[in-house]
């Protein structure tokens, strides 16, 4: 159920399941559940987050929403209009205000085509321009992005990890969407290409009008850009919250166990980093009750027998845990969140510094 004005919401899921399974003749069918019963609605104009460990589902939600894969269960909502049951014709043309920057910026691109063809294939796709105008329309994206025009002739191989991610950020742009969803879009390129790609993609989000859902986990790049955080485990959303909120004062044990995996900037800071303990149970076999309750803390009794259901706290965030509001009474115990680490901050700031200058004109002599 929405908890804001409908009007307010560009795209909403609700309780959506993807179940993956199957077997042998001879072997029992295995079914896992990669998102089971996930239900949020995304503002239009923010940047909302999607966080997790590896396996926790999220690639799939996002995929979810986008109708790039089917649900087995559940519905997504695009400006009040459901798109589960929508033919590939109708499906098609939603794809120009619905898409994707994926992971690998390599493995997304076409190796037997040119960056200019591979952008320009939405824009042929859907009747947007053609001849002339389809060229200077290439060219601008490509100058949006960062990339020369003059390099549309080449192919994906001869560009760099963060040059073919900006491809992928154009062919994104190309239809004039109104919401993209970016599969860890910085996750796979180095450090010191990170804060170039997250500024690109704010700055493209304010001068369009743009909408993003990021998924992530790397944390300091979810408190950088974003509005709103869905902290999702095993296939679930444990912990729904405004960015500033969570960091500040983590409701449930998960995400306070996530923030304390934050590693410290200072080396004065020797204090024990506290880990949680044992791993991450199979989706294809979750534990009854919480599902978080074989590596949580403050496990009780009623955590292995109940499942617990997204409440809201008091401040609007919404929680899934039988006993959040004891925790937090009596503080987090062993598990608590540092400060967030200083070391992206920096490399932002010095990023912002550099663009300032490029962006100032060049005193000539009279």
């Amino acid at each position: 159920m929405s908890v804001m004005p409908d009007d307010d919401i560009v795209l909403e899921g609700i309780g959506l399941k993807k179940h993956f399974g199957g077997g042998g003749l001879l072997s029992k069918p295995t079914i896992v559940r990669a998102v089971d019963g996930v239900s949020l609605a995304i503002r239009r104009g923010e940047t909302f987050a999607i966080v997790g460990e590896s396996g926790c589902g999220k690639s799939t939600l996002g995929r979810l929403l986008l109708r790039l894969i089917e649900a087995t269960e559940g519905d997504v909502r695009y400006e009040g209009r459901s798109i589960v049951k929508l033919d590939k014709g109708e499906l098609r043309k939603l794809r120009r205000e619905l898409q994707i920057i994926f992971q690998d910026p390599f493995a997304s691109l076409n190796p037997r085509m040119n960056v200019g063809d591979i952008i320009a294939e939405p824009i042929w796709l859907h009747n947007l321009a053609s001849g002339r105008a389809k060229r200077e329309r290439v060219a601008d994206l490509m100058r949006t992005v960062g990339l020369l025009p003059t390099h549309a002739d080449r192919y994906p191989h001869e560009f760099s990890g963060g040059q073919r991610q900006r491809i992928g950020i154009a062919r994104a742009l190309a239809g004039d969407p109104k919401l993209i969803v970016g599969d860890e879009p910085v996750s796979a390129l180095d450090v010191s290409i990170q804060a170039q790609i997250i500024n690109l993609l704010e700055d493209l989000k304010d001068r369009f009008g743009l909408t993003l859902a990021i998924v992530a986990h790397d944390l300091a790049v979810i408190r950088h850009m974003s509005d709103r955080v869905a902290v999702m485990y095993l296939g679930e959303i444990v912990e729904l919250s405004e960015t500033d909120a969570l960091f500040d004062n983590p409701l449930h044990p998960y995400t306070q166990a996530l923030l304390a995996a934050i590693p410290s900037p200072s080396p004065t800071n020797r204090q024990p980093m506290a880990l949680l303990q044992g791993d991450v149970p199979s989706p294809a076999a979750p534990p009854p009750g919480c599902r978080f309750h074989t590596r949580c803390p403050h496990a009780r009794a009623l955590c292995k027998e109940q499942h617990p259901v997204l409440e809201a706290a008091p401040d609007g965030r919404q929680v899934a845990c039988h006993f959040w509001r004891e925790i937090q009474g009596a503080g987090a115990g062993s598990i608590s969140a540092p400060p967030p680490s200083a070391a992206l901050a920096k490399r932002l700031a010095l990023y912002r510094t550099w663009r300032e200058r490029q962006d100032k004109p060049v005193a000539t002599s009279p």
